[in-house]
């Protein structure tokens, strides 16, 4: 029994310590590591002959292995062990021939063990190795305690590469001047969108010291049908708000050029485009209105355009369309009406398919009561009626916005509700019967980004509704599931 113990303690001593090497010629004449763990005793051997990592400093050795596979392997090597304590340790991963060695891999400080230091100075290296190729894995000694260690080699299967994503996109910069960047909607009735920023004022000095003042403006970028934008800046009188937190676009007066409404922290703007779209009448209200989100919409049904301000502090603001191109102040519309406010984005859907205009506030954090989202149905007749828990939409979580849109190409609008922190997004299919059913599971609209905005689009032209949402771009596949592409290179929000 004892000679037995006696022989297999000196095998296992001999495995720890086998195939370490002095060189790359002496290391691809011997056998290659496989998975399991290993020694690295006095670093005595050829240094790297080029640094993946770091620099050369200090090294005066290394430590050689080879590693090659008959399986395509991800592979990782660690020194990251509870039994290398403060050690510090550096490795490099090269493949090809001794006389041609290419970097590959390689790690310093990724270890998450420490030691009785407070940091991490062990290696982690992870790499994808192939059938029919050759590595060598070495660990250099550029760091005083950096040997008498182990490591360990592991094999895993090589993750599939992500799906080739349906559209991808291309950065396109515009001039676009002025202190705020808000806006991409058609200012003047011709069916293509155009870019929208906004002067408020600005003074400043030159490289003389002389006073600039640059007066407020609106600048536009009008797209044109053949490609490309037509610059036009149409200076204006101040408002005595800016679009510091909102802005709004619609033609409020029917004239044929579109409208703006400046949301600020302390009150609301409208600038009323004449009527060939080459100026704008500054229209501002006393009333103090902490603005978050805000719409142009007909609220009450008479076919004129309101508008719609969400108070961050406060219950939420209407202003409704007298038919003669006035808007009137209404604060006792009783939509977004918790005393506190809290009311982060308002998005105005026909949910129940009856012809008139229904909304969903998104909330923010705060208190359970101020943070539960609302939906409110239009009653047809100027009035709205909360229906938030009975439709199974009152979350208790800090959403700021909301996708709608028909996700499974039923007839009716499904709610995409977005989480900005704690919490993942959901999906809740429309019933048809002013409720909804929470069908996230299995969706895949758990993995996208977190964040503020969340709006429908159909990027792929396949007929189904995706998603922006974040800097995610979610596909949708027409039946509430969703192909998520978190990478693509878009803007995030």
């Amino acid at each position: 029994m004892k000679k037995s113990l006696l022989f297999l303690f000196c095998l296992a001593s001999y495995m720890l310590n086998a195939q370490s090497y002095n060189s790359c010629v002496d290391a691809s004449n011997a056998a290659p590591v496989t998975v399991g763990t290993y020694s690295v005793g006095t670093i005595n051997g050829d240094i790297p002959p080029s640094y993946c990592i770091g620099n050369g400093t200090n090294v005066t050795g290394g430590e050689w292995f080879k590693y090659t596979t008959t399986t395509n392997y991800e592979v990782t090597v660690s020194s990251d062990l509870v039994a290398n304590g403060d050690k510090d340790t550096r490795v490099h991963v090269y493949k090809g021939n001794c006389g041609s060695l290419q970097c590959y891999a390689a790690d310093d400080d990724s270890g998450v063990l420490t030691g009785s230091n407070t940091s991490s100075y062990l290696s982690i290296v992870t790499f994808n190795a192939y059938v029919g190729e050759t590595y060598y894995i070495v660990w250099d000694d550029r760091y005083s305690t950096g040997e008498n260690f182990i490591f360990t080699v592991s094999e895993s299967p090589i993750a599939p590469p992500p799906p080739t994503p349906p559209v991808t996109f291309v950065s396109q910069n515009i001039n676009t001047p002025g202190s705020y960047d808000r806006a991409i909607v058609d200012m003047n009735g011709d069916y293509l969108d155009d870019l929208v920023t906004v002067n408020v004022d600005s003074t400043y000095f030159d490289g003389s010291n002389n006073v600039t003042v640059d007066k407020p403006y609106i600048f536009i970028n009008y797209q044109l049908s053949t490609g490309g934008f037509q610059k036009k800046k149409i200076v204006t009188t101040k408002p005595d708000f800016a679009p510091s937190w909102s802005l709004a676009a619609g033609d409020y007066d029917a004239n044929g050029y579109t409208d703006l409404l400046f949301g600020a922290g302390n009150g609301v703007t409208f600038m009323r485009a004449n009527n060939d779209g080459t100026a704008y009448t500054e229209i501002s209200g006393p009333q103090n209105v902490f603005s978050q989100r805000s719409n142009f919409v007909d609220i009450n049904n008479d076919g004129y355009l309101d508008a719609f301000v969400c108070h961050d502090v406060a219950p939420s603001v209407s202003y409704i369309n007298d038919g003669s191109n006035n808007l009137i102040f209404n604060n006792t519309n009783g939509l977004g009406n918790y005393p506190g406010g809290g009311n982060y984005a308002s998005v105005w859907i026909d949910f129940d398919n009856d012809r008139d205009i229904d909304m969903f506030m998104a909330k923010c954090g705060g208190s359970p009561e101020r943070r539960t989202n609302q939906l409110y149905r239009n009653n047809g007749d100027g009035s709205f009626t909360e229906i938030g828990a009975s439709s199974n939409l009152a979350d208790i979580i800090q959403t700021w916005s909301a996708a709608w849109g028909d996700f499974d190409n039923d007839g009716d609008m499904d709610a995409y509700v977005g989480s900005s922190t704690g919490y993942d997004h959901k999906l809740m299919r429309n019933n048809g019967d002013n409720t909804f059913t929470d069908v996230t599971s299995g969706s895949g609209v758990s993995t996208a980004k977190i964040g503020h905005e969340n709006v429908p689009l159909d990027f792929d032209n396949d007929g189904n509704l995706d998603i922006y949402s974040n800097g995610s771009v979610l596909f949708g596949n027409g039946d509430l599931t969703f192909t998520v592409f978190n990478s693509l290179t878009l803007p995030s929000t």
